[in-house]
């Protein structure tokens, strides 16, 4: 039975598209090494962040042990960046294949990008 589960589950996974959701972070130009210019689009996703543990070793000297407790009070919000975006699909347009889209990609837009199993990528405004 479990020989059985998991030979469906290889067989899905093989034919089962890719798909994630994203949205563009950044518009920007970009130039390849001839000088040719490009209009490079960003498509990211938000990543998790992992917790701040503050420690200190054991033979840290008292006055440090003592600043701790303070650097633990400071809320989160002024550790990290409010948000942390991680590129999942970058893509470079040249400036007449921008012009020509019939609605050129906003910042903040958000995405489907699916990845079928005969390697076409697809990203579908969500």
């Amino acid at each position: 039975m479990l020989a059985h589960l998991i030979f469906w589950s290889l067989i899905i996974s093989f034919i089962m598209p890719i798909k994630f959701e994203c949205k563009v972070t950044a518009i920007h130009p970009a130039f390849d090494a001839n000088g040719n210019e490009y209009v490079c689009v960003e498509f990211s996703y938000e990543s998790t962040q992992q917790p701040a543990v503050l420690t200190l070793p054991p033979e840290a000297p008292p006055e440090a042990k003592a600043f701790l407790p303070l650097l633990q009070s400071i809320p989160k919000a002024f550790l990290r960046p409010v948000k942390t975006y991680s590129n999942r699909l970058t893509i470079y347009l040249t400036p007449e294949e921008w012009d020509n889209l019939p609605t050129p990609y906003r910042v903040g837009d958000t995405f489907t990008v699916t990845i079928e199993q005969n390697g076409e990528i697809l990203v579908k405004q969500a």
